[in-house]
């Protein structure tokens, strides 16, 4: 589920989403985090107010500096909404019971690879296209899995999902470093809210590991 949201636009729409809308419904991630957390226990219900308004300013902040989504399209509207759904979820079930072993690091990776190798499979015979595979970019989007599946084991959910605001805005400041266009009040209160949002994402939580709490040395 922690990797669905990549592909649950092809397996609903047999083919990808436009970048800046599904950008924008990924930033919805921490938001289903906390709710997740909350319903599975992991988390107080007085916590979820703290994890909610970084996930609101990120999507208000994308909101500023990218086109806003075309919403109408029942299957593309489904995909923006499973997104950040199965990737919040996914993220919160994972962390239950830490900490997780390789065995469900494993597991995780595989169901990944299943999960995709569908996607492939309906854009092929339903859509009728033929997707190019390389070699380089498979092993590749291996390695990143492997290594996104580790950080989610380390430092929580929440901290995890800051990546789906970190990335969105250093890809919007490299832009703005190699266009130099005349920044705007929009821009600048978008980027600003992208920054706090990120950031408040990377603070430890009390109930994550590497917290600085007593709980991940016993």
């Amino acid at each position: 589920m922690i990797f669905g949201g990549p592909a649950v636009a092809l397996l609903i729409r047999g083919r990808e989403l436009d970048a800046g809308s599904l950008t924008i419904a990924l930033a919805l991630t921490p938001i289903v985090i906390a709710i997740a957390a909350s319903a599975l226990g992991t988390e107080t219900p007085d916590g979820i107010a703290g994890r909610i308004w970084p996930g609101l300013a990120a999507v208000a902040g994308l909101l500023l500096v990218l086109a806003q989504p075309t919403l109408g399209d029942a299957r593309n509207d489904l995909a923006l909404v499973l997104a950040p759904a199965l990737t919040g979820i996914g993220a919160a079930l994972f962390c239950v019971d830490q900490p997780a072993t390789a065995s469900r690091v494993t597991s995780a990776l595989v169901g990944a690879s299943a999960l995709f190798a569908l996607a492939l499979a309906e854009t092929y015979f339903v859509a009728g296209s033929r997707p190019s595979i390389s070699l380089l970019a498979v092993a590749c989007d291996g390695v990143l899995a492997l290594l996104g599946v580790v950080a989610l084991v380390q430092i929580g959910a929440t901290r995890w999902s800051s990546q789906f605001t970190w990335i969105p805005l250093l890809i919007v400041i490299e832009g703005i470093a190699l266009v130099r266009p005349e920044l705007t009040a929009h821009w600048v209160i978008g980027l600003a809210l992208l920054a706090v949002a990120s950031i408040y994402l990377l603070l430890p939580q009390g109930d994550e590991p590497n917290s600085g709490t007593s709980t991940v040395l016993d």
